[in-house]
């Protein structure tokens, strides 16, 4: 059975042949009960079923201590004895993507531009000296941070590297301020 696209209408689920010059062209996006839509130029898209994956592949791909998906550990502490949350990290993230990436509670109001002060983490010395001076604009939006200290920082201008941040503790401070509410 062939397919043909006249003006990119949307195909019929049987079919299961996109030209290879349009491939380039779609973007994906789900479908409510278990489809997957090929979205192409104009907005029409294409229906194809997709295979659901069992909760068991689910669990055995995700993250588990001890992987090592191209990926290391750091290791989030909340002040107050709020405790500590060990999550995975990828070189070139931010501490904020990160956090973000993994639910720690961090708020990047601006979302990561340097804006605000609400990303602000606490290091350790030693992680601290081994990382690039804060910028001026960092250093203007840590001076209106609450409870700055002098390894201070904001989550979203620190990349993290794998071999510098291995195993880095970041601790989280109690109270925040956001200029933008």
């Amino acid at each position: 059975q062939g397919c043909s696209f006249p003006e990119f209408q949307t195909i019929a689920a049987s079919c299961e042949e996109v030209p290879r010059m349009l491939r380039g062209l779609v973007s994906r996006a789900r479908v409510p009960g278990q489809h997957s839509r090929l979205i192409l130029p104009g907005g029409a898209g294409l229906l194809r079923p997709v295979r659901p994956i069992a909760e068991a592949q689910m669990a055995a791909a995700a993250w588990a201590p001890g992987k090592n998906f191209c990926s290391f550990t750091v290791t989030f502490v909340k002040a107050g004895g709020g405790g500590e949350t060990t999550v995975p990290a990828k070189a070139g993230q931010t501490i904020l993507e990160c956090a973000h990436e993994n639910n720690i509670d961090i708020e990047g109001a601006c979302g990561g531009e340097c804006a605000c002060s609400t990303c602000h983490i606490i290091l350790d010395q030693e992680a601290f000296d081994g990382m690039e001076e804060p910028d001026d604009d960092e250093a203007d939006m840590l001076d209106l941070a609450a409870n700055v200290t002098d390894t201070s920082r904001l989550g979203c201008q620190i990349k993290l590297q794998k071999d510098r941040d291995n195993g880095l503790k970041i601790q989280i401070p109690e109270g925040a301020v956001n200029l933008l509410s």
